[in-house]
């Protein structure tokens, strides 16, 4: 690799960590820990659990019982998005994208900031928690 590209790759990947997209995500950074229906969790994402302050299991399926949630275990990567808060979903595309790169936060326990429940169209809302996600969680997955 010549001086200019050894450069140049150095400013991309200095660029990308200082990017805001990767600092510190307590602006707004969310994920989607499973749909709540009329019957419950319907379904409860396998990769998530629950805990509250204690840091015990919640195994409650009603919005007074995830009101508690404080804090959650990752087994696997949960893709980050933005919050939409108690708000209906944005209308996406009609088609999906190519697939890319996108943001997730990596397996762990991480705090809960809130609990919300967008809307869904056809009936029932999502389960959305606000996390504070520090830099170094911050992975990329392809989509």
């Amino acid at each position: 690799m010549n001086p200019v590209r050894t450069a140049l790759a150095c400013a991309l990947a200095l660029g990308a960590i200082a990017s805001p997209a990767f600092a510190q995500t307590g602006d707004g950074s969310c994920i989607v820990a499973g749909r709540l229906g009329d019957t419950g969790w319907a379904p409860r994402l396998a990769a998530v659990q629950l805990l509250g302050q204690d840091g015990r299991a919640i195994e409650g399926a009603d919005k007074a019982s995830l009101a508690a949630v404080k804090q959650v275990r990752l087994s696997a990567p949960a893709l980050l998005s933005r919050c939409d808060g108690n708000n209906a979903l944005a209308l996406g595309p009609d088609a999906p994208g190519a697939k890319a790169p996108v943001p997730a936060v990596g397996p762990g326990v991480l705090p809960v900031e809130a609990v919300n429940f967008p809307k869904l169209r056809r009936g029932g809302e999502l389960v959305e928690l606000r996390l504070t996600v520090p830099a170094e969680r911050v992975t990329m997955v392809t989509r």
